[in-house]
């Protein structure tokens, strides 16, 4: 570790090092001092992982305008139509400057994916996108002379007061453990960028990285920073159920290339394959209809038939899907993989707009950690690289023309507390949050959010999870200091976060996107608002609504692209 790269204040602080905050931190180089710094060695961060592609509209035909329709029929009414405007107006450009930084795409057309109106999805190495585009950013960071220290791992954010009365902490840095030196270390910086990305180790079948705990979402929570949309996880249909955590993905662009779903008894899940709809409509849409099934059937998995895709093709674009299932014992050319809905990508995380600003001062949050308007209620396919790279350089560009920390957004006023869950409940033993030690423990809230917050919700269900999670409160966590455990830390930052994220999914009566609740299963159009809660010191939480301005795109979405 590059102990001189961290010696001094800086100017920016990028905490995580995927696409989004490699995108920062390139921006800046030669303009601020920066350093990138991560949990992990190496870089890459979620990144590394994305097999889809990233979507822009560079075919003839096509245009951004278009695609910021779908992205907003995806989004099931709450997607933010300024935001996407401007996010798939930039992405042309994004991609160039991802070429430009040494990333190589596959030639040929895109390839058209779930929700899509055109085909659009530029892949890397087949489905290997997400590690061609890191290897390309990190190797950038080294010629540019980006410090990239991993082994750090985030333990809060440090703030000072503002000076304005009432106002929160401006944040000035912040506090990580070192587990080369099992110390902490403190950094200081003008500006903080989180790019931690999302929280999807809260569920037991997920194809988020280990590291995805929700530490960045936490300690801006803890620091007083507003979040939203945290009861929207995304499950992906086709996670390959291998026995393997996290699970390894079936690529989209499989299905697209003419794979079909089939339940267990092997008849085929949806009676068309056609663009928008059956296999290719959206993932939430195409994830419930896996669950119905699989209920009905009593099954824990449906199955993905690749056998129409030849050999040439297999081997040419989907190695990685190749690979996972040879490993497995599976042929995909004569046997069918096992899938089934699997969490994916969190929508949720801290309130930003289109440039990063959170409600602090002095604090930025790109990709999957912030919450910019751009998904809603559901991710399109193949948004997530395209929003890392976008916003990551719109928030360095934010950077540069301020003169100090970065300036914040406006808050949401109005919040109002949310009544404590009842921690005195009697507790199923199928809900206990609390074993023998921060590993039980962290293995049984992601059994308990898989089984009750999962793909299908109840009210029921998510009140015993929130008072499962009320009487963990305190236990199995650590305040810091110079034996600080991360295994515990990381299980505190994660009941923190599905404390977020059931108390807003019990507060939403209605099902919509990514949320789907059985006790509530029609969308209400009252609920068209964001949720936006935030953390009192004394640990209460706050809610309140911001209104989502109905669409006005220029360009209508493409037939069933908005189901």
């Amino acid at each position: 570790m590059a102990d001189g790269a961290l010696g001094a204040d800086l100017d920016v602080l990028v905490i995580g090092s995927g696409i989004a905050g490699l995108s920062v931190a390139l921006e800046l180089a030669g303009h601020r001092r920066v350093a990138v710094v991560a949990k992990e060695p190496g870089g890459g961060g979620s990144t590394v992982l994305a097999q889809g592609g990233i979507a822009a509209a560079v075919a003839e035909g096509d245009s951004g305008a278009a695609h910021a329709a779908d992205t907003v029929a995806a989004a099931a009414g709450l997607g933010d139509p300024a935001v996407a405007g401007t996010v798939t107006g930039e992405a042309a450009a994004a991609v160039a400057r991802l070429v430009q930084l040494g990333a190589r795409f596959d030639t040929g057309a895109p390839a058209k994916e779930g929700g899509h109106g055109a085909a659009r999805v530029l892949h890397a190495r087949g489905d290997a996108t997400g590690a061609e585009i890191s290897h390309a950013l990190v190797q950038a960071a080294a010629r540019l002379g980006v410090p990239v220290l991993g082994g750090l791992f985030l333990l809060d954010l440090l703030t000072e007061a503002a000076g304005l009365p009432g106002a929160p902490g401006r944040v000035v840095g912040a506090t990580f453990y070192d587990t080369e030196t099992a110390s902490t270390r403190r950094v200081l910086a003008s500006t903080t960028v989180l790019a931690t990305g999302g929280y999807g180790q809260l569920w037991a079948c997920t194809t988020s990285p280990p590291a995805c705990s929700g530490d960045g979402l936490a300690a801006a929570m803890r620091a007083g920073a507003q979040v939203a949309d945290l009861e929207f996880a995304q499950f992906h249909p086709t996670g390959m159920d291998l026995g393997l955590d996290p699970r390894p993905l079936a690529s989209e662009a499989l299905r697209g290339a003419g794979a079909r779903l089939r339940d267990s008894a092997g008849r085929y899940l949806h009676d068309s394959s056609g663009p928008g709809y059956g296999d290719l409509a959206p993932r939430d849409v195409v994830s419930r209809s896996m669950s119905r099934r699989m209920a009905e059937l009593g099954a824990d998995h449906c199955y993905l038939d690749a056998t129409p895709i030849g050999a040439g093709e297999l081997e040419g674009h989907f190695p990685t899907f190749l690979g996972s299932c040879r490993a497995a014992g599976i042929d995909p050319l004569s046997a069918w993989a096992p899938v089934s809905p699997t969490a994916h990508y969190t929508m949720g995380g801290v309130l930003t707009d289109v440039d990063g600003r959170t409600t602090l001062e002095g604090l930025m949050a790109v990709g999957e950690v912030g919450c910019s308007g751009l998904h809603g209620a559901n991710r399109l396919a193949s948004n997530s690289l395209l929003e890392g790279a976008v916003i990551g350089a719109r928030a360095a560009r934010a950077i540069l023309a301020a003169d100090g920390p970065a300036a914040a957004r406006p808050s949401v006023d109005g919040l109002e507390p949310l009544p404590a869950p009842e921690p005195e409940a009697s507790e199923p033993l199928d809900i206990r949050l609390v074993g023998v030690g921060p590993a039980a423990d962290r293995a049984l809230l992601r059994d308990a959010m898989q089984t009750y917050v999962g793909v299908s919700r109840s009210g029921a269900g998510l009140e015993l999870v929130a008072g499962a999670l009320a009487r963990a409160a305190g236990t199995g966590g650590t305040a810091g200091g110079p034996a600080v455990d991360p295994t515990a830390r990381e299980l505190e930052n994660m009941r923190l976060v599905a404390r977020g994220v059931v108390a807003l999914a019990l507060r939403r009566r209605e099902s919509r996107g990514a949320h789907w609740r059985t006790d509530h299963p029609s969308t209400d159009e009252r609920w068209r608002v964001r949720q936006v809660l935030e953390l009192a010191e004394s640990g209460q939480m706050a809610v309140g609504e911001l209104p989502v301005e109905l669409p006005a795109m220029a360009v209508p979405p493409a037939a069933g692209g908005a189901e």
